[in-house]
C-alpha cells in the first residue's frame, strides 16, 4: 500500500497540480518511471471529473458552450495547464527552427511564440467545439472525457518506448526505462475505463490515438531526433483531441456492442 501510495503522488506530481504530500509515507521518494502504470487512471480520473463539471453546469440550464467553458477551465486548473504548455512550445520549436539544435533551443525558452499562440487558440477552438458537441449525448460525456484522458496519458509512454531522448538531461530524460509491468497494467486501465463505450467505438478511439502517436513521434524524431518533456506533453494534448473529435463525429453513440 504505501508503494501504491507513492506511485499515484508521482503520477500526480506529474500529470497534475494537486498536493501530493499527503500522499507519501515519511522518508519515501517518489519514482516517476515506476509510477507509470497509474497514469491513465489519473488521466481517466481528470476526464471524468472534467465531463462531471460539465454534465452539472448543463443540468443547471447553461448553454452547451458555456457548460464547456467552465469544464475546461476546471480541466486547466486540476493540471496546471502543463500538457498544453509542452504543446505550445513543441510547436514553436518544430516550426520556429531550422536545425535541431535550434528547435531544441526555442522549445527550451519560457516565452511563447507566434506559432505556439496560434496553436493553443487553435486548440481551445477544437476541444470547445468538439466537448460542446458532445452535449448531445449527455449519457455518454463522463465516459468519452474519461477514455480520452486515459488515452491521451497512455499514449506519453509510446515515445518513451520508441524514441530515445533528445537530450542529455532533463525530466523526459529521467524517464528513459518505463518497466514493462507498468505498461502492461497501465494498458488493462485503459482498456478497463474504455470498456464504458461499446467495444467498437473504443477500439475506433484507440486506433485514431495511436496513429495520431505514431505521426507526432514520427515528426519528432525527423525533426530533434528523439523526444523532450515537451513533446511527451504535446503527445497527450493532440491524442485528447483527436480522440474527441472522434467521439465527435455523427453516430458515434449508436454504433453496435
Amino acid at each position: 500500500m504505501p508503494i501504491i501510495r507513492a506511485d499515484f503522488a508521482a503520477g500526480l506530481s506529474l500529470l497534475t497540480r494537486l498536493p501530493t504530500g499527503w500522499l507519501l509515507a515519511p522518508g519515501r521518494k517518489i519514482d516517476l518511471t515506476r509510477s507509470s502504470w497509474c497514469w491513465p487512471l489519473i488521466g481517466g480520473a481528470i476526464g471524468a471529473l472534467t465531463g462531471t463539471v460539465m454534465v452539472l453546469c448543463i443540468r443547471l440550464g447553461m448553454p452547451a458552450i458555456v457548460a464547456t467553458g467552465w469544464a475546461i477551465a476546471f480541466q486547466l486548473f486540476l493540471t496546471g495547464a502543463l500538457h498544453e504548455d509542452g504543446f505550445a512550445d513543441t510547436v514553436d520549436g518544430f516550426f520556429g527552427g531550422r536545425t535541431p539544435e535550434r528547435r531544441l533551443e526555442i522549445m527550451r525558452d519560457s516565452r511563447i511564440g507566434s506559432y505556439g499562440g496560434l496553436a493553443l487558440s487553435l486548440l481551445m477552438l477544437l476541444r470547445a467545439g468538439t466537448m460542446t458537441t458532445l452535449a448531445t449525448q449527455p449519457i455518454h460525456i463522463i465516459s468519452i472525457l474519461a477514455t480520452a484522458g486515459a488515452f491521451s496519458r497512455l499514449s506519453l509512454m509510446l515515445p518513451l518506448l520508441w524514441l530515445r531522448p533528445a537530450r542529455a538531461d532533463g525530466l523526459a530524460h529521467e524517464l528513459r526505462h518505463l518497466p514493462a509491468r507498468g505498461l502492461l497494467i497501465a494498458m488493462i486501465l485503459t482498456a478497463l475505463i474504455a470498456s464504458s463505450l461499446s467495444v467498437l467505438g473504443a477500439l475506433s478511439l484507440f486506433l485514431v490515438a495511436c496513429l495520431a502517436t505514431l505521426g507526432l513521434c514520427s515528426v519528432a524524431y525527423r525533426l530533434i531526433g528523439g523526444y523532450t518533456g515537451d513533446v511527451l506533453g504535446a503527445t497527450a494534448i493532440i491524442t485528447e483531441l483527436v480522440v474527441l473529435t472522434g467521439a465527435s463525429l455523427h453516430g458515434f453513440d449508436k454504433l453496435p456492442l
